[in-house]
């Protein structure tokens, strides 16, 4: 079951359009928002920015509001990720793509554009490496410290993608 909107709680405020990375959610300013089933992919990128109280997730549970370190993001895994792409090519919201440093011999690195990802899964689901991993933001540093490398080397993989 998709997630779904109630219509009585929707100020039509827009937020979850903007941020659905499947286009599933519409509706007009100031009116109830309605979401496609057939094209909504469950991710939840719209109920963690729904002021209004108004989505239910896929069991029927109300959504809240999480603020932005409580939100999931892409975090690339340094170790397992071999650059073959097919994330970048699959992220709707182009916050994905090569590390700087790559080159055209070596695929190399994938690097995310934390303030565009929406956490959408889309990624993590097409990876068959287990090379991206989504998460709540403030859980990256000891994702990170846990396999051996600092948030400031990952940091700084990233500074040519919008960072």
């Amino acid at each position: 079951m998709p997630f779904t909107i109630i219509a009585e709680n929707c100020t039509g405020c827009s937020a979850c359009e903007q941020r659905c990375p499947t286009r599933a959610i519409s509706g007009d300013p100031k009116k109830a928002y309605f979401i496609e089933a057939s094209r909504c992919i469950d991710c939840g990128a719209c109920g963690v920015i729904c002021p209004d109280d108004a989505i239910l997730d896929t069991w029927g549970n109300m959504t809240s509001v999480f603020k932005k370190p409580q939100r999931p993001v892409a975090i690339v895994h340094p170790d397992n990720c071999n650059g073959c792409g097919v994330c970048v090519d699959v992220c709707p919201f182009d916050c994905l793509g090569p590390a700087p440093g790559n080159q055209t011999q070596y695929l190399g690195k994938v690097i995310v554009n934390e303030k565009t990802c929406v956490g959408c899964r889309l990624c993590e689901e097409v990876c068959g490496w287990e090379g991206i991993y989504i998460m709540p933001h403030e859980e990256k540093a000891p994702f990170l410290e846990s396999l051996g490398h600092s948030v400031e080397d990952y940091d700084g993989t990233r500074a040519g993608l919008g960072e």
